[in-house]
């Protein structure tokens, strides 16, 4: 077969593939093939994809984080809550009301 042959061949499954698919799924396959395409396209044409890095000369200077007026102060001891007695007593269990 010649390479015209095998790329006819190999869309034709990728169409029999895709079509039990989703719409989304489909939609994501034709992303993709757009991608290979356009980079064929660039490398048969010569054209290098420029990246856009920003460079920083120095980096960005943090941000201080705001304090809450909630937040208790690190000297401050935090309170003991009492504990009643009554919490660790057993409960009685009661009998069910029998339906009328």
């Amino acid at each position: 077969m010649t390479a015209l042959a095998d790329v006819q061949h190999a869309l034709n499954t990728i169409r029999d593939i895709t079509n039990k698919e989703q719409a989304a799924v489909r939609l994501e396959v034709l992303r993709l093939m757009a991608t290979m395409i356009a980079d064929e396209a660039r490398d048969i044409e010569g054209v290098k994809v420029k990246t856009t890095q920003t460079k920083r000369s120095k980096p960005l200077p943090t941000l201080p984080l705001p304090k809450s007026v909630n937040t208790p102060k690190p000297t401050q001891a935090a309170p003991t809550q009492q504990v009643s007695q009554q919490d660790f007593e057993p409960i009685q269990a009661i009998k069910p009301i029998a339906p009328k």
